[in-house]
């Protein structure tokens, strides 16, 4: 049984997006108040105060509470009799998945994945449906090889 966690190079890319996210929000709401300025004639200040200022604050909050628990609460335990995924930000939610009830195993790994950590899998069985995200490409690849290994023996027997 070993126990897996999420790796922590997502977490800079998502710090990353969002903040090119906030960037972009602010150059466009710039642009648009320079236009009803320029044609209505209406001087305004009020896009950093109502506007960009609350967007920061939640983009902060989120950024410095909640990914770091989320990603600091995730693990998953991968074993030959079972798989468990443990997550959750105030509520802790464990599934458990028989590794003799998966049917398949797509393991999704990005071109760029060893740099990044974005990499997947989803294990699929009769009616459920279980994924483990932001993986280090290595744990990716030795979980689809020890489920695929459990799916190959069952095989044989």
């Amino acid at each position: 049984m070993k126990i897996y966690k999420l790796s922590k190079r997502p977490l800079a890319l998502i710090y990353a997006l969002l903040g090119a996210i906030l960037f972009f929000i602010r150059f466009a709401l710039n642009l648009v108040l320079d236009l009803v300025e320029k044609y209505a004639h209406i001087h305004s200040n009020f896009a950093d105060y109502y506007v960009l200022l609350p967007l920061w604050v939640i983009a902060a909050l989120f950024a410095v509470l909640v990914l770091p628990f989320y990603f600091h609460k995730a693990r998953y335990t991968v074993s030959d009799k079972e798989i468990t995924a443990k997550s959750g930000l105030f509520i802790t939610s464990k599934q458990f998945m028989l590794t003799s009830s998966v049917k398949s195993v797509t393991c999704i790994l990005l071109p760029l994945g060893r740099l990044t950590g974005m990499n997947f899998i989803i294990l699929n069985a009769l009616g459920s449906r279980l994924v483990i995200p932001f993986l280090g490409r290595r744990d990716a690849e030795e979980i689809a090889n020890l489920v695929n290994n459990s799916i190959r023996s069952r095989i044989d027997e």
